[in-house]
């Protein structure tokens, strides 16, 4: 419990991964964080955010950003930028400077929540140590479960080695700031099955930057179902990545354009960046499926990113790694079904409601069968696009916030 003399000069210190950009003495934050920032300051009149700053040239090129000027001066909002520390060297250099930043923060607010826990550069993980240190409760907030990553594939066994260490850092660490805090806020089902139990108190919780104003209207919807019944068009919105399945969903499609040829044409389109995708664009080409199937690249622009949501009368998906990604949610609030592995985020989301198909994770054979039966049954895909935008109602930017923030409030 809290010393009762105690007293907070702000009320809410956040620290997330996504990072800054500085540019001419000002701070600027990727468009969704900032719109983050907003519904945190619904339920927290003044907060400071903490986040690492990339470094100069290597920002995110798909990232659009805004400045945050203007809620500093209203004296809302304060920045705390810290180094860039994801490599021991720049770890090492900047992990003391950033401690005592924190020592100094901590005391000077009434709630904690920290989401950037691991080992380099996590300087959640530090943050933690410091309320522990203070036996101050914080709660943490998790959208992944951070040590089932995906390990990028290393040559030498140095190298190999090096990945293991840190892989297992990493795990022991997260594991150790999960157990002490007061409150574990975890994004979906998949991620709060993994660290529930580890938690004096654990709570679902969801991340949506949609309002209710996004979701599709009931006759946007009905548009898109009187469209062509020949025709069925596939999205897929995230990053090109290994642990999102690119490769298996470009399989799928394959398949599915192969086998509904002369039936259903087909358009499937997976719009992101990211490692993967110059290597996903020319197996596209040289597979003879350029025609049907895009990498379309990074979509920037919210509008167009949302009439894509809507426009699609599949969201097909391939997540490989235990997620929560916000992208069903999205799909659900543009009434278009998710068809896709099954993870136990995906089915909480759906819970046993016709807005979607999941099939086991890693079956393609199985996902491709599924989106062929809704080709072929252009009635299953209206109920089940009508069901989704039912289960899309659920959500929005300002609903998921305030039940977040009530939790911190209550529990801390």
């Amino acid at each position: 419990m809290l010393d009762a003399q105690m007293t907070f000069s702000r009320d809410l210190l956040l620290d997330v991964g996504v990072p800054f950009k500085t540019s001419g003495g000002g701070v600027f934050v990727e468009a969704q964080a900032y719109n983050g920032v907003l519904r945190w300051l619904d339920h927290f009149p003044r907060m400071t955010l903490c986040a690492p700053v990339f470094p100069e040239g290597h920002e995110e090129p798909s990232f659009r950003w805004i400045a945050v000027d203007q809620l500093v001066a209203d004296g809302r909002l304060n920045v705390s930028p810290f180094p860039w520390g994801y490599d021991i060297k720049s770890h090492l250099k900047h992990a003391g400077t950033v401690r005592r930043a924190l020592r100094t923060l901590i005391p000077q607010h009434r709630y904690l929540c920290f989401s950037n826990l691991g080992w380099l550069g996590a300087w959640g993980r530090i943050a933690a140590e410091e309320a522990h240190a203070k036996n101050r409760p914080y709660s943490i907030w998790l959208d992944w479960v951070l040590h089932e990553m995906p390990m990028q594939n290393e040559s030498g066994l140095l190298r190999r080695t090096w990945r293991r260490v840190q892989r297992g850092m990493l795990k022991r660490t997260s594991m150790r700031d999960v157990r002490r805090c007061s409150l574990g806020l975890f994004h979906g089902r998949t991620v709060f099955d993994a660290y529930a139990a580890m938690c004096r108190t654990a709570q679902i919780v969801h991340d949506v930057h949609l309002g209710e104003e996004d979701i599709i209207s009931t006759e946007a919807l009905e548009r898109r179902l009187r469209r062509d019944a020949g025709q069925l068009r596939i999205v897929y919105v995230g990053r090109v990545h290994e642990m999102k399945g690119p490769w298996a969903w470009l399989d799928v499609m394959q398949r599915v354009i192969q086998e509904s040829s002369g039936r259903v044409k087909v358009r499937a389109e997976w719009i992101g960046d990211g490692p993967l995708l110059d290597e996903l664009r020319a197996a596209v080409h040289s597979r003879g499926l350029a025609a049907s199937v895009s990498f379309a690249g990074a979509e920037t622009d919210r509008g167009r990113l949302l009439e894509r949501f809507r426009a699609a009368d599949l969201f097909v998906f391939c997540h490989l790694t235990p997620e929560s990604p916000r992208c069903l949610i999205e799909a659900l609030m543009s009434g278009s079904p998710i068809v896709g592995f099954h993870s136990a985020y995906a089915a909480d989301l759906l819970n046993g409601r016709a807005g979607g198909i999941l099939v086991q994770r890693n079956d393609k054979e199985a996902l491709s069968r599924a989106i062929l039966d809704c080709a072929a049954h252009p009635a299953k895909i209206a109920a089940m696009a009508a069901c989704a935008r039912t289960v899309g109602c659920e959500f929005s930017d300002a609903a998921v916030f305030r039940h977040r923030s009530d939790l911190i409030k209550k529990y801390l």
